[in-house]
Parts: structure tokens; sequence; C-alpha cells
């Protein structure tokens, strides 16, 4: 299978689970953009849903008689069938999902991240909102070993077992 949004997505699924009273409140807290937000309510709007749980970075759609779908910045994942996913998400971009066996995911109209809410930003951000890259650190030099008896030498060079 190639590769699909939810295969850049955090799979950092668990922790505490936050339930929400409403479709509104998981999108405030997820920052959810307004594109986005028409397109999981059309596809709430053909459900029997249970209710509203969030994690970490995605929040679930529970719904009666069926696996939840979640919904990731960028995609939303668990629909049944591609039928299921058409006829609930319209025209969006449709592909197989690795979330269970025949599930199927949808693309987001905006596909990058989430903003995060005001009140969760930190003060300290810098005004461009992006960080310096990161630097890869360097491999680790392989350990010498002894040419008598090919055990790995101490950091002095000399070999203990055969003092060579």
């Amino acid at each position: 299978m190639g590769a699909t949004p939810e295969t850049t997505a955090d799979q950092g699924r668990e922790g505490r689970a936050r339930r929400f009273d409403s479709l509104e409140e998981a999108f405030l807290a997820y920052g959810t953009p307004p594109l986005n937000q028409a397109l999981v309510r059309a596809i709430v709007d053909g459900l029997d849903v249970t209710g509203f749980v969030g994690y970490r970075t995605y929040f679930r759609i529970e719904r009666r008689g069926s696996a939840a779908l979640e919904v990731h910045p960028g995609f939303t994942n668990g629909f049944r069938s591609e039928a299921d996913a058409a006829r609930l998400a319209g025209g969006a971009e449709r592909w197989p999902s690795r979330r269970f066996h025949g599930a199927w995911g949808v693309t987001h109209p905006e596909t990058g991240r989430r903003t995060a809410p005001a009140a969760r930003r930190s003060s300290t951000a810098k005004a461009s909102g992006s960080a310096a890259p990161r630097r890869a650190a360097a491999p680790e030099k392989a350990p010498e070993i002894c040419p008598t008896c090919f055990m790995v030498l101490p950091a002095t060079g000399i070999c203990a077992t055969c003092a060579a």
C-alpha cells in the first residue's frame, strides 16, 4: 500500500481521553480550519453519533453500530468501506486506510497542521512560527578491535586479554 496521509500522522494515539459535549467544542479544542469543519459537519450529519472524544493529536466521532471515525489534521479515517466514505464525505479524495482491514480515509480540503487555539499557544513562540532545523547527530565511531584476539579494545587501546 502506498503512502497515505495517515502514515505521516503522529501515531501517539493513547493518552488521557477527553469527552466533548459537541462537535463545535472539539473543533475549538483542536483548531480545526473552517473548510475542514464543513467537511466534518457533513460527515456527522450522515451518522448516528454517540459522542466526541479527544486524544492528544486527534478526536474521535463515536457512532452507533460501527467503528469510530478519527479526525486528524488533514484527514479523517475509519470509514467501513469506500462506499461509506463516498456517501458521507462526498467528493473528498478517498484512500484505503491502514487503521483496520477494509477501512477507508478521506483527505480534508486543508491538509496542513491545525493551528493551536490562542489559549494554548506558547507566549515564547517565535513570531515567524518556524523553529530552526535540527542537525542530525553524528554517527557513532565503530569500536576498535584487537588484531590478535578480536576483542573490543578499551579506551586505552591496550588489549586486556592478550596485552597486544
